[in-house]
């Protein structure tokens, strides 16, 4: 045991100290351990309040550390290289078990995850019996006597929480909520310990509803004034009156129904700020009910950054540029990656990454993977934002997008996280809104989602600029027939189903003005494209697109023709929509769905979707395909043919049930498999893959754009590159395409997946 002094009690630490240079510094600098479980149980429960959970997350900051008190790790803070091995963790969580909160979990896992049903009570066994406890904690002392020397710290735990219900899929997403107050109290408490420059960094920057909905409104009148009155420019000041109409109701679930270029990006943030505006007046200002940011949730990167460029258009001047925070993969941090300097971040740089951590921002714009990865993650890194969630307006843009495998858990995540204890409100909009409510047995939580949009019909028949025309049942097109009808037109879009018939057509067209767009062309690559391909059509010059379906969600192109191979429905309405988009010509223009003689599907719902389509067409032949009630039906038959009858065949939500969350996790990846970056020398990659060739490190803003000059190949695909030598390793665990990389094309070898976006 340690020995006292005289009279003096034993000090107990949490964490030592270093100067700048990375040196030890004496024990008066180090963090007492009383201090920091304080600290971290005080930030915990200010976290846990808006979700009415600040009692349980009070208890677990409390006691997450309680294995600091053993002999053994205050002997490792003073000698680091002489002991190793010691779990400081269990202890609490044997604590916390007696309290029926499931706070056992959420301290048992905060270091290193959330645990499994089955490795919590090994671990709880264990601790329970002498002969184990040591091998596991790799201290002597027993729980309770950790415990006396908490108290004689002058800690008293308070009174016990409330036990949650008898729900498991609901129990799990609460458990996670309060895993999130803990680790990101956690982690902000050691940072403000180690690095206080960073803390001083960390803003709680307000939303300020009122006056960003007077920022909104303003640049929309702006926009309507500079434009000339047409039909669509009608049903966009229709619809953003609807959506300040419903933004009086009560929070919940909404839909916003809306064809492509009516305007949803901003009528639906005008919703959620006068939403916010109007619930928020009727609280006290510390009310932790109150809601507190909005976060915008896109299936895709390029949409993320021209809805953020939006954004920052509307709210920068006037609110500055840590008002809106943009976390995808394209700008993400990557202090994981070597040689992250990061005395070389300016203050506005910095801020974005600490924000990115737990988005701590008033308006927060992610994709679709970044939210529902978090929100069923059981790492500490990953779940540290889940908390901001509560309190928030959710704006889930072109929801056709969510895996049909995966429906129950998240659709069942959504309508918990819209009704107390989380009071969020979520939006999901799109122009072709599945009927996710077909599904019902398959969510026991129910979905009854208000429709922001007053005539949702009227509106696609309004807005109707496009006629689809459909092949006759066993008609069928070469690429070159495809080819030569795209030719008679000067200006023309084709999307397809796969990257080989994306390079098969492109290569059959004349070489001027014609333009290729799928995911082996790096982001920054295809936003290029994107500019000249936006220019062109603006001028009126000829321009010849063929596509992957990446173009087909939010990207605002607008071509007087499309052709598009058969594919799932949803897919095919939404290339009409980048046709005729802002209704330049007054008849509807042409929408030739045709059925590739060679073409190929991607595997899996796709496949099953397109399969569907085929089938749901020849029986409604002359169903209106730009009726909301057709997509309808369409998601509903596709959602009885995917089995969506039960919760119990969606992975995620029976691991969740079970608590196992490290299964729930594994079995939340919503683009089917894990993919692999790789960096590719194009532009300003070459000098990236040069640098980092040469000085084997990038500074921070380097790192950033990394990932607008690279490629994602799935795991066969990452690992037949590897074998074959396309790419090759520039530093640990940073891939380099060694390969053909085409001005036109992007990534081409053989052995490169077909069907990918």
């Amino acid at each position: 045991m340690l020995r006292r002094f005289g009279a003096d009690p034993v000090r107990y630490y949490a964490h030592t100290a270093e100067d700048c240079d990375g040196k030890p510094l004496p024990q008066t600098h180090w963090q007492p351990l009383a201090e920091h479980l304080r600290n971290v149980a005080t930030l915990a429960k200010q976290f846990a309040a808006p979700m009415g959970l600040a009692p349980e997350a009070e208890l677990a900051g409390l006691l997450h550390d309680l294995g600091k008190y053993a002999d053994r790790f205050q002997t490792r803070l003073r000698n680091p290289a002489a002991i190793h091995g010691i779990n400081h963790w269990t202890a609490g969580a044997r604590m916390a078990a007696d309290l029926k909160a499931l706070l056992d979990y959420v301290i048992e896992g905060h270091h290193t995850g959330l645990p499994s049903f089955a490795d919590l009570q090994q671990a709880l066994l264990k601790i329970n019996d002498p002969s184990s406890a040591r091998e596991l904690t790799g201290c002597a002392e027993s729980v309770q006597e950790l415990f006396k020397r908490f108290e004689a710290d002058g800690l008293r735990l308070q009174a016990a929480p409330s036990r949650p219900a008898r729900d498991s899929f609901a129990n799990s997403l609460r458990t996670r909520m309060l895993f999130s107050c803990l680790v990101d109290a956690d982690f902000l408490d050691t940072e403000s310990h180690f690095d206080p420059e960073a803390a001083k960094q960390r803003t709680q920057f307000p939303l300020q509803a009122g006056d960003a909905l007077g920022l909104l409104l303003a640049h929309l009148d702006m926009l309507q004034s500079n434009s000339t009155e047409t039909p669509i420019s009608r049903i966009r000041r229709q619809l953003l009156a609807d959506c300040l109409k419903a933004a009086d109701k009560s929070p919940g679930l909404f839909t916003l129904t809306a064809p492509t270029g009516s305007g949803k990006t901003l009528a639906s943030l005008a919703f959620a700020l006068k939403h916010i505006e109007h619930h928020n007046a009727s609280l006290p200002p510390e009310d932790p009910r109150r809601f507190r940011r909005i976060i915008v949730v896109i299936p895709f990167t390029s949409i993320i950054e021209q809805t953020a460029r939006v954004y920052r258009e509307v709210f920068e001047p006037a609110f500055g540029p840590d008002y809106i925070l943009e976390h995808h993969s394209a700008v993400g941090p990557r202090e994981d990656l070597q040689g992250l300097d990061l005395d070389a971040e300016d203050g506005r740089m910095r801020r974005a990454r600490l924000a990115a951590e737990n988005w701590a921002c008033p308006l927060v714009v992610t994709t679709t993977v970044q939210f529902f990865e978090s929100l069923f993650a059981n790492k500490p890194a990953d779940c540290r934002k889940l908390h901001n969630i509560a309190r928030s307006v959710l704006l889930f843009d072109e929801v056709q997008t969510l895996p049909p495998t995966l429906l129950p858990s998240l659709l069942s995540a959504v309508r918990l996280l819209s009704q107390e204890p989380y009071g969020v409100t979520a939006v999901f909009m799109t122009a072709t809104q599945p009927a996710f409510g077909s599904a019902r047995s398959a969510l026991p939580y129910g979905w009854d989602p208000v429709e922001i949009s007053s005539a949702p019909s009227a509106m696609a028949e309004t807005m109707r600029r496009t006629s689809i025309r459909l092949p006759g049942p066993a008609e069928k097109c070469s690429w070159h027939e495809i080819a030569s009808r795209m030719v008679e037109h000067p200006q023309a879009l084709c999307v397809v189903n796969t990257t080989k018939d994306a390079r098969e057509l492109f290569r059959l067209l004349p070489r001027e003005n014609r333009f290729h767009l799928s995911a082996r062309l790096c982001p920054a690559h295809r936003q290029e494209k994107l500019r000249i391909i936006r220019d062109i059509l603006i001028k009126g010059g000829p321009c010849r697109l063929v596509s992957t379906q990446l173009i087909e969600a939010g990207v605002d192109l607008d071509f007087p023709v499309a052709f598009r191979a058969i594919g799932p429905l949803d897919s095919i309405i939404q290339t009409a929509g980048r046709c005729n988009r802002e209704g330049r010509f007054a008849e509807p223009q042409p929408v030739i769905v045709f059925r590739p003689e060679t073409g190929g599907l991607p595997p899996g719902a796709y496949r099953i979707a397109a399969a569907k389509t085929e089938e749901f067409l020849a029986r409604h032949q002359e169903a209106p395909l730009h009726q909301p009630e057709t997509y309808a039906k369409y998601f509903m038959e596709l959602y009885g043919l995917l089995g969506r009858d039960s919760p119990q065949a969606d992975p995620v939500f029976c691991a969740s049930e079970r608590f196992d969350f490290p299964r729930a996790a594994s079995e939340c990846r919503l683009i089917g498999e894990d993919t692999y970056s790789v960096l590719v020398k194009w532009r300003q990659g070459e000098e990236l893959v040069a640098k980092l060739r040469r000085e084997k490190h990038l500074l921070p803003e380097e790192w950033r754009r990394v990932q607008r000059f690279s490629i994602n190949l799935h795991l066969g695909e990452f690992l037949d590159a590897q074998v074959k030598g396309y790419i090759v390793e520039a530093i640990e665990d940073v891939w380099v395409w060694n390969s053909q990389y085409d001005e036109d094309l992007g990534a081409c070898h053989a052995g490169l997946n077909d069907y990918c976006q």
